[in-house]
C-alpha cells in the first residue's frame, strides 16, 4: 500500500513522505490502496479520494464497475463507516414485488446518497464487509458507481458558479441529509470533498452526497475519541472547537452546510485547510475570522446574503439543514425535476405489445374475412 498525505495529498511507495512544510503532517499519513491491489474479490483501479476517516476508490468485481469505500485503521474510523452501513441499508426501501415489478419499468429518480451493494458477492447478513489484508483487518463498504465530479474540484475549474446552481445543490444535499435531520442525528464533518456532482441533460447539476459522517446523537460525541483529528475543522461549526464537545446538535450541520453555501457563491474557502495548521483554522473558526459573506447585489436584494450570514452565525442558525434549505427555496424555488430516461425493458416492453397488437388484428381480421367468405349469398 502507498501512503498519502491528506493535506497535501502527496503519495510515495515507501512509506517515507517529505514536504516543504516544517508543520507538515505528512509521516502521519494514510495507507492506501494503488492500481491493481486486490481487497477480497475487489480490484482496484483508481483513488477518488482520502478523507481522515476513510478512503473512496473505484474498483472492478467482475465486470462490475463500483464505488469502494475503505475506513482507515483505528476505532473511530472503523466504528463510523459500520453505523454509516446499517443506516445506508436502512434508508434503502424495498417495496413490495408486485410494486418493484411496475416501478422497473419507469425512469427511477437519480440517488443523492450511495446506492449499497453485498459486500461480499455472496449474501451477507452484515451491509459491510471485514477482510484481512496484509495482516491487518479491513473494514469496507461496496456501492454503486456514480459519474461525475468531487465538488471541490470542480469549485477549482469554476470557482463561482451561477448563483441558481448553488442553491439547488445546497438544497440537494440538505434533502440527503433529511433522515440524519429527523432523527436528530447529526454529520459533523460534511465538506465539498464528500459531495459528487454531475451534469444532467439540461445542465442541471445534481449532487450526491458520499457520505453520512458520525450519525451521532446529542451526548454521543463523547464517544469519538479522537474527534479533533477526525473533523475537518475549517467546516466544522464553532461551538464544536472551543473545547471537547459534550454534546451536539443538527444546527452543527448547517454551519457545515452554510460553508459549503458560501464557498460556492464567493468561489474561495472560508479557510484554506491546504495552507494552514489544524490549531489556527480551529482559533480562527472560534474567533469568527474567516472571509465576510459574499457582497452581491442581485444576492443581497434577494435575501440570500441573511441566509448565509445566519448559517454561519455564532448563535441563532437554522435548527437543522432542513429549515435552511426551506429559506432558499422560498428565493430560488425546488431545483427542476430531472427528465430522466425510460429502461431499455420499457421499450422491449412496448415493441412487445406493438407486435402482439398488430398479430392480434391480423388474425381477427383474418377470422372476420374467413366468416364474410363463407356467408350465403343472398
Amino acid at each position: 500500500m502507498n501512503r498519502f498525505c491528506e493535506r497535501c495529498e502527496r503519495v510515495t511507495a515507501d512509506g517515507h513522505l517529505w514536504c516543504e512544510r516544517p508543520d507538515c503532517p505528512a509521516e502521519q499519513g494514510f495507507p492506501v490502496f494503488v492500481y491493481g491491489d486486490y481487497l477480497g474479490d475487489l480490484k482496484i483501479t483508481k483513488l477518488i479520494r482520502v478523507w481522515r476517516t476513510a478512503a473512496l476508490y473505484e474498483a472492478l468485481r467482475g465486470k462490475e464497475t463500483v464505488l469502494l469505500k475503505v475506513a482507515h485503521k483505528g476505532d473511530d474510523c472503523e466504528e463510523r463507516l459500520k453505523r454509516e452501513a446499517v443506516a445506508l441499508a436502512s434508508l434503502v426501501s424495498k417495496p413490495l414485488p408486485p410494486v418493484a415489478f411496475v416501478q422497473s419499468y419507469f425512469p427511477s429518480p437519480r440517488p443523492i446518497l450511495p446506492v449499497p451493494l453485498p459486500p461480499y458477492p455472496v449474501p451477507s447478513s452484515r451491509p459491510y464487509g471485514e477482510l484481512s489484508y496484509r495482516g491487518e483487518t479491513k473494514f469496507f463498504t461496496v456501492f454503486q458507481h456514480a459519474q461525475g465530479k468531487i465538488l471541490s474540484d470542480l469549485l477549482l475549474e469554476n470557482p463561482q458558479m451561477w448563483h441558481y446552481q448553488v442553491a439547488w445543490i445546497t438544497v440537494t444535499v440538505a434533502e440527503a441529509l433529511r433522515p440524519l435531520a429527523a432523527g436528530n442525528r447529526c454529520h459533523l464533518c460534511l465538506s465539498p470533498d464528500m459531495i459528487l456532482v454531475d451534469v444532467d441533460k439540461e445542465g442541471i447539476l445534481r449532487p450526491l452526497i458520499f457520505d453520512l459522517g458520525f450519525l451521532l446523537t446529542g451526548n454521543e460525541i463523547e464517544s469519538v475519541y479522537e474527534w479533533q483529528k477526525l473533523c475537518e475543522p475549517g467546516y466544522t461549526a464553532p461551538e464544536l472547537l472551543t473545547k471537547r464537545p459534550k454534546s451536539v446538535t443538527p444546527a452543527a450541520d448547517v454551519y457545515s452546510l452554510g460553508s459549503i453555501f458560501f464557498e460556492m457563491l464567493s468561489g474561495q474557502t472560508a479557510f484554506d485547510s491546504k495552507l494552514l495548521r489544524d490549531e489556527q483554522i480551529r482559533e480562527a473558526v472560534t474567533q469568527h475570522r474567516g472571509n465576510p459573506p459574499v457582497e452581491r447585489p442581485e444576492l443581497e436584494h434577494a435575501g440570500v446574503v441573511k441566509v448565509v450570514e445566519q448559517a454561519l452565525a455564532a448563535t441563532g442558525r437554522h435548527n437543522n439543514v432542513i429549515e435552511l434549505a426551506k429559506a432558499l427555496i422560498a428565493v430560488y424555488g425546488r431545483p427542476p425535476a430531472e427528465k430522466r430516461p425510460y429502461p431499455p425493458r420499457m421499450y422491449v416492453l412496448l415493441i412487445s405489445l406493438a407486435i402482439l397488437l398488430v398479430a392480434t388484428l391480423g388474425v381477427a381480421a383474418f377470422i372476420l374475412l374467413q366468416i364474410l367468405l363463407r356467408r350465403p349469398a343472398a
